[in-house]
């Protein structure tokens, strides 16, 4: 965590180690182009560099590493993808900015960050729109990922997936929730995600945005109630451990955008743009499964050490259908598309009755 360095000193060593980065990647290749034989590094190698936000063992970390063997392996070694996580070189809004300037090749970011340059993303997270992760995977690979991707790379990013962020429930350290009128009063944080902001302003929360690697601490010195999260994101930062209520609402859904700076995909030769998409598309695999997995082991764990409630979907959708029609307004088009999709299969995603 960062308990006692001020944001802008953070800031300012993140900037130097992408600066630093850079200059080392320039030099290496300068070297390995002047060098002749048995370099460590063949003259016709690239080193990708590809930052998240994620802990060790969170889906998105292991699909990260999942991605950098399967360029190594479909490269021959030729294309080396440089990690770096844990919000290393900026959390996510800084890290979209790097990617926009070229300072920082790749990034599997969140939700939020990429909806503020395209905005219609943010549609993908409307309240109650997915029953599951099954269900917005149906919905969104196809013609909704390519709406967005065009959209995307008109403002300097290439879009190679979108990776599984999963349905999102509220923790908090106060009270147990079981009706929408429990949210009210509640400080929650949520990340930079404007959907996010609008559906705990409209339960009558007090929504607070917050760098995710800052939550632990916020939450432990109480500055926060409680936050959203898929588990999978709760349990891989110990969240668990500063808070003593769960409620089961699956309120949203996000993806995690895997992107690349389209300056850096445009200089990329063919065949090395194949590799990183193939390398992709098998990663977004591998992290949608441990997803999977995860997420029912957690649920199961955290029965037995956190008051775990089930409220009525039925009831918070109800009290957030005003956030729906604000941003049907907004976004007429997407929202027809995506919305028409959803429903069209909801039915064979429906939890069904016992």
């Amino acid at each position: 965590m960062h308990d006692d360095v001020p944001q802008g000193r953070r800031i300012l060593r993140r900037r130097s180690l992408l600066q630093g980065l850079a200059g080392a990647a320039a030099g290496a290749a300068a070297l390995s182009a002047c060098a002749g034989g048995d370099g460590p590094r063949r003259t016709d190698s690239v080193r990708i560099i590809l930052g998240h936000g994620a802990a060790p063992g969170n889906p998105r970390s292991d699909g990260a590493l999942a991605f950098q063997r399967l360029v190594a392996e479909q490269s021959g070694g030729e294309v080396e993808i440089q990690i770096l996580g844990q919000e290393s070189v900026g959390n996510d809004t800084e890290m979209m900015v790097s990617v926009a300037a070229g300072t920082l090749d790749m990034s599997i970011n969140s939700q939020g960050p990429f909806s503020s340059y395209v905005p219609e993303a943010a549609l993908i997270g409307l309240p109650f729109l997915f029953e599951s992760s099954a269900h917005a995977y149906a919905v969104l690979d196809g013609a909704l990922q390519d709406t967005i991707a065009a959209r995307a790379e008109e403002v300097g990013f290439h879009v190679l997936n979108l990776w599984d962020n999963g349905m999102r429930d509220i923790s908090n350290s106060v009270r147990s929730i079981a009706s929408p009128e429990d949210v009210a009063g509640l400080k929650i944080r949520t990340p930079d995600d404007p959907m996010t902001i609008d559906i705990f302003g409209e339960l009558g929360a007090n929504p607070t945005p917050l760098a995710f690697g800052e939550l632990y601490l916020a939450l432990r010195q109480g500055a926060v109630d409680g936050q959203e999260n898929p588990v999978v994101n709760i349990k891989s930062s110990s969240l668990q451990e500063v808070q003593s209520h769960l409620a089961v609402t699956g309120h949203k859904y996000e993806v995690n955008p895997f992107v690349m700076s389209t300056t850096r995909w445009k200089n990329l030769s063919e065949d090395i743009r194949q590799v990183i998409a193939s390398a992709a598309q098998g990663a977004v695999e591998e992290q949608r499964r441990l997803m999977t997995e995860q997420t029912a082991a957690i649920y199961t764990e955290f029965e037995q050490i956190l008051e775990v409630t089930h409220p009525d979907r039925a009831a918070f959708r109800e009290a957030t259908a005003p956030v729906a029609e604000r941003w049907q307004a907004e976004h007429p088009d997407f929202f027809d598309q995506i919305t028409t999709a959803a429903e069209a299969i909801r039915a064979e995603h429906e939890e069904q009755p016992a």
